[in-house]
């Protein structure tokens, strides 16, 4: 399949359904759907997140070994459709062996940017949350983030992810 041209064409439903069929009979291509995630269109790029989105969701051994790379993808981002794809992918991929702080920190800046998508705000909160297992001193710190969030102000989801978020960090036992 060439997935730079298909991935130009207009989007249709099952879209990414078609790439994913292709990658399970074909799972050598992979790489070469995961490599336009760096392509200068922006709109190819997106799609080929999308498409390893939903490849990951069936077979998230396929991505393995690539956190510490898509860390550092998804910090460079300036589309916000692409940190949101990326960063839903982070949350569900094992967390790295060496605590990121930089990624912590992006997160972190995410979370307070009343400009940043809601999407990516939520994925941020619970990334962090996740972030704290390696580092359960970091609750705190996250907790009091959280309570300083004007919740009048934000969206139902944020308002239920903070909510939901203090309420588990409250509920550990320290």
């Amino acid at each position: 399949m060439d997935y730079r041209n298909y991935l130009a064409q207009r989007i249709f439903p099952n879209f990414t359904d078609v790439v994913v069929a292709y990658i399970e009979q074909h799972p050598d291509d992979f790489r070469l759907l995961y490599d336009l995630i760096y392509d200068n269109d922006i709109t190819i790029a997106w799609r080929a997140a999308w498409c390893c989105e939903k490849v990951f969701e069936k077979h998230p051994e396929m991505l393995s070994g690539k956190t510490d790379e898509l860390i550092n993808f998804v910090m460079r981002q300036t589309h916000s459709g692409m940190r949101r794809i990326l960063l839903s992918v982070l949350l569900n991929m094992p967390l790295p062996e060496q605590f990121p702080v930089a990624f912590m920190d992006f997160c972190y800046e995410r979370i307070l940017d009343r400009n940043e998508k809601v999407a990516v705000q939520s994925l941020c909160i619970k990334i962090v949350y996740k972030l704290c297992l390696l580092e359960p001193a970091l609750y705190s710190e996250l907790q009091a983030v959280l309570e300083s969030i004007e919740l009048y102000y934000s969206s139902p989801a944020i308002k239920s992810c903070v909510c939901n978020t203090l309420k588990k960090i409250r509920d550990k036992n320290w």
